[in-house]
């Protein structure tokens, strides 16, 4: 036994294993007065993965506590999740009164639940990272600001972003940005704890996808809350006159790179229903007003006549629309696309948003909101939910960045793409798709040329392949163009960038005027936060 591996859990964890089960085995001995049992107890020691796991509870380490929009969902979940709420939860953030504002919120909810997990908090990372069985990357260098900085310089050179941070020049630069920080990080898990789970929840999450998956010898995936299960599929069961509550009839066959995800094929109880939901898209998309912020503007018109052309439906349309060249107002037949250019990303609410959920936090510590009501009013988030499988062994189907692997069978095997995953304790497991349709294969591909010449530009720190990256992307409309935002932006960010990527900045560059834009566009931003 002792040079032997308990199937299922990484080979760190024997030791462990080995000595609850003596502990189990002589307990169960004494009570059963069977000596036959000792005989019998190798079997129990190799089966005892259930009742390890019902035993044993996680640690989850958030490396970024204060990003609010998932700091909060996993506070909320360890007061609450079966599985993990009895775990130890270790919030990071470089931020001290951010971290300290979450910490007081983690402690107030335990004591209202009552849950017994442990809390623990630190600036330094790498002091939470021994013992952990996951740690997710939920952190942003300035996040507002920076995509501000982005959307505005870029539109002076003709690229439109309404999100700007997982492609075109915000894509690229806010990879730029963060990848010290995440390969720093893996490094440390490999060397600290090398059977934990490392997910990543940033973006642009097929960029560190492909970079976790290529050089990180850890087990890693990479996570986007755009398609939550199971309210996904309630949400199109909705949209086409259906009963959610009979969602266990309802499937749908979704791929793509992230943020380039189509609705492929869609049945209920046998019945195709990829037409209804086209339909109901364009119907609705007819009576859309221009009343939405740049992400939600006009979505269900450009869904239907992107599944006019392609057959297929995209379902995440708020990013999708701006992977495309279409609605970025170039060329001579512009005024008469479905929709006009997109609307650029209103970094400015961005800040006011987060800026209002430091002061709920706030009343929710100070007591001026009972912490009974961060209890309702709270849910569950997808990483929460993915983690909880992986813990549970549930099987639960979600959404994960993963290898392709064959799963889509006209794309390659190593693409990293977004699918339906059967998620338990040997982590996702895609489940087969149909092949992507021609014309949309071509798209996809384009996509993560453009992230992988992102990854690699990086790792090689190499300031040609980040050009290349540039004038591969989709939105990117000339080489010209690519040289000069990429000019620009060094310009307006070399404060958060590595120098490489500006060393060939020189004559022809407008960085001393993309300085006064930056600094006029952005007052009252917080200098630093997640």
């Amino acid at each position: 036994m002792s040079g032997e591996r308990i199937p299922g859990f990484p080979e760190g964890r024997n030791a462990r294993v080995r000595k609850f089960c003596i502990i189990i085995t002589w307990f169960t001995t004494i009570l059963s007065r069977d000596s036959s049992f000792i005989s019998s107890k190798l079997d129990f020691q190799y089966n005892i993965n259930p009742l390890l796991v019902i035993m044993k509870h996680p640690k989850i380490v958030i490396i970024g506590a204060g990003s609010l929009f998932f700091g909060r969902k996993l506070i909320w979940a360890m007061n609450r999740l079966e599985g993990i709420r009895d775990g130890h939860l270790a919030l990071v953030d470089t931020d001290p009164e951010h971290l300290e504002g979450m910490r007081k919120l983690a402690e107030k909810v335990r004591a209202e639940s009552g849950a017994g997990h442990e809390i623990s908090a630190s600036t330094d990372f790498r002091k939470a990272l021994p013992g952990a069985d996951f740690i997710i990357l939920s952190f942003s260098h300035r996040n507002a600001h920076y995509r501000g900085v982005d959307v505005q310089v870029s539109a002076r050179h003709g690229i439109r972003m309404c999100s700007g941070d997982t492609i075109g020049p915000g894509g690229v630069f806010r990879a730029m940005r963060e990848f010290p920080k995440v390969m720093e990080i893996a490094a440390a898990v490999e060397q600290t704890c090398p059977e934990a789970w490392l997910i990543n929840y940033i973006n642009p999450s097929s960029v560190f996808g492909i970079a976790l998956s290529r050089y990180c010898k850890v087990r890693n995936f990479a996570l986007c809350d755009s398609l939550h299960l199971p309210y996904l599929h309630k949400n199109y069961m909705k949209m086409i006159g259906l009963d959610p509550e009979e969602s266990g009839e309802f499937t749908m066959k979704i791929a793509g790179v992230n943020h380039f995800t189509w609705l492929l094929e869609a049945q209920f109880k046998g019945r195709n229903v990829l037409p209804d939901i086209h339909e109901a898209l364009r119907t609705l998309g007819a009576g859309e007003l221009p009343d939405a912020n740049a992400k939600g503007l006009f979505n269900r018109r450009i869904s239907a006549a992107l599944a006019d052309v392609f057959g297929a439906v995209p379902v995440c349309t708020a990013h999708t629309k701006e992977y495309l060249p279409y609605f970025q107002g170039h060329g001579l037949h512009s005024d008469e696309e479905v929709v006009p250019p997109l609307s650029l990303f209103e970094h400015e609410n961005r800040q006011g948003i987060t800026d209002q959920m430091w002061r709920e936090i706030g009343e929710y510590t100070s007591g001026q909101r009972p912490i009974t009501e961060f209890l309702e009013k709270g849910s569950s988030d997808h990483a929460t939910d993915v983690v909880q499988a992986i813990w549970n062994d549930s099987g639960r189907h979600l959404f994960v960045n993963v290898p392709n692997r064959g799963t889509v069978s006209n794309l390659p095997s190593e693409a990293i793409l977004e699918l339906e995953c059967e998620v338990g304790r040997e982590g996702p497991r895609p489940i087969p798709v149909p092949e992507m349709p021609i014309g949309l294969r071509g798209l996809q591909m384009q996509i993560h040329d453009t992230h992988e010449l992102t990854v690699e530009a990086f790792m090689q720190r190499d300031r040609k392949l980040l050009l290349r990256a540039l004038c591969t992307d989709p939105i990117v409309p000339s080489m010209a163009a690519a040289r000069a935002v990429l000019a620009d932006l060094y310009a307006a960010e070399r404060e958060a960038l590595e120098p490489w990527i500006g060393e060939e900045a020189g004559p022809g560059s407008e960085g001393g005027r993309v300085g006064t834009v930056a600094d006029t566009v952005h007052q009252g931003q917080t200098p630093e936060g997640h």
